[in-house]
Parts: C-alpha cells; structure tokens; sequence
C-alpha cells in the first residue's frame, strides 16, 4: 500500500532532518515515504511538486504541499492530535520560541559559512566567514550559561540538537564542546534519542 504522505529530503540537511526527527517521535514513519530529492540535478523529484524544488518538502492527502522546515515540524506534530513539540500555552510557547528562534538562526549561520567555504577560495570573504564564525561562538557560549533544561520538551530542543551536530559535521575543527561541559552534557543526552540516531548525517 502507497504511503499517504511524501517527506521529500537530502540526507544532510540539518533542516530536512527536523521534519525526519518530528515524524520519528511522533510514530509517523508508518505513513510517510521519504525520498532523496537530489537537489540541483535535472533529476530532481521536488519539482514534479513544487517549482521551488526544495527539501525538505512534504506531500499528502487532498493537494497537501509544504515548503518549509518549521511549518512542515509543526503540521505533523500535529497531524493526530493534541500536539506533544509544539506547547499550546501561550507563556510556555514564547518560552520555547526563543529557543527555537535561536536554534534556525545558528543553523542558518553555519548553513551560510558552509556554502562561503565551496565557493572558489579567491572568491571567499574571509570577513563573512570571520563574522559568521564570532556570531557561532556567541551563540555557544550563551547557551552554556542557559541551557534549556528546565523546560518541557519541544521542538526547540530537536532544533537545537541538530544545530549543534551541523557544527561538528561540517566544524569539526573547531569542536564547540571544548570548554561547554553543561552544553556538551546536554546535547548528550539529546542526541542519544532513538529519533535522532535513525537521522544520523551520512559520512563525508
């Protein structure tokens, strides 16, 4: 039987693997097919869905498309039900927002760094890449000093999880966890989870 939804990805994005890990902790992989859409490739599967041709991208019943990491978390969390990721309570949900918030935008400062790094060295910015690595750093030693434990489980948490993996995946060099103990200890513990070792980001 042809699962009912359609997750369309590439195996190392950070932003496809939110939506892949939502869907594993929910119990969703019964009904969705993932798909390598192999992006920039005439052979691309997206865009017999979407002209944007991204991933991820998710397809379903009754014309559902969804172009977007965060909307796509979102629609599954709640797709039977009461969301469990996604708090409803309006204090509780500006709290974890901020998380969140912080999360896209260190994985959007290391997805930018990685594409600065393949263009041809002599069209680099070594003063993007230098500022993009200082906000990086920013970001690291903040969360040291606030580490989310003390708030209820969400998709903050599966965010930021798969920021700080990005980092390593693509830093290893400059290993975030040096110096970090609390922060180290809690992406330990979170990446440990069933749902993101199915996700793991294959080798370079």
């Amino acid at each position: 039987m042809t699962k009912p939804f359609t997750l369309f990805i590439t195996p190392s994005s950070p932003f496809a693997r939110k939506c892949r890990i939502v869907a594993r902790e929910r119990g969703l992989m019964d009904r969705i097919e993932e798909i390598d859409a192999k992006l920039r490739t005439p052979a691309n599967a997206v865009l017999a869905v979407s002209p944007l041709g991204k991933a991820p991208t998710l397809t379903g019943p009754d014309g559902l498309r969804l172009v977007d990491s965060s909307i796509i978390s979102e629609y599954l969390d709640r797709l039977d039900g009461a969301p469990e990721l996604h708090p409803d309570g309006w204090a509780a949900r500006w709290r974890w927002s901020d998380y969140w918030a912080l999360a896209e935008g260190l994985l959007e400062s290391l997805a930018w760094r990685t594409r600065e790094f393949r263009r041809p060295p002599a069209e680099r910015s070594p003063s993007f890449i230098a500022y993009e690595g200082e906000r990086q750093a920013r970001v690291y030693d903040w969360l040291e000093a606030n580490v989310p434990a003390t708030l209820p489980r969400s998709v903050a948490d599966i965010a930021l999880a798969i920021a700080l993996d990005y980092a390593i995946y693509r830093f290893p060099e400059e290993d975030w966890r040096r110096g970090r103990p609390k922060l180290a200890a809690w992406f330990a513990q979170e990446s440990a989870r069933d749902a993101f070792q199915a996700t793991l980001l294959p080798l370079k």
